[in-house]
């Protein structure tokens, strides 16, 4: 990890920490939502429909939150293990602005194209 200092390190870490504690701050946050009744609601059916949609969206939202908690928790790990920005599919360093911009990426930008392209 020669191209990553001591400083970036705990830098990267400082971020990955803080992403953590918001990412289950808003898990806190969701999850005393109240469900969306099938019947007997005095609200229109247009509004049940928007209640709906807007209930899904929550819940792909916080699905998404998950995921990020998953990969932060990963990155923490590989950090821990001293290989923390090392791509998990080539074992390429990765770009420094790629962990800047996401230091939770297991994957280098080239790789994650891939997966997505």
């Amino acid at each position: 990890m020669s191209w990553l200092t001591a400083e970036d390190l705990r830098r990267f870490r400082d971020h990955l920490l803080a992403a953590k504690a918001s990412a289950e701050h808003v898990l806190e946050l969701g999850s005393g939502a109240e469900p969306v009744e099938a019947s007997g609601q005095t609200i229109g059916r247009l509004t049940r429909m928007d209640a709906l949609q807007l209930r899904a969206m929550a819940d792909l939202s916080r699905d998404q939150v998950r995921i990020r908690l998953r990969q932060i928790d990963a990155a923490l790990l590989v950090m821990d293990g001293g290989r923390y920005g090392i791509c998990r599919r080539c074992g390429r360093p990765m770009a420094r602005e790629r962990l800047e911009a996401m230091p939770e990426a297991p994957f280098c930008a080239p790789c994650q194209e891939s997966f997505e392209g």
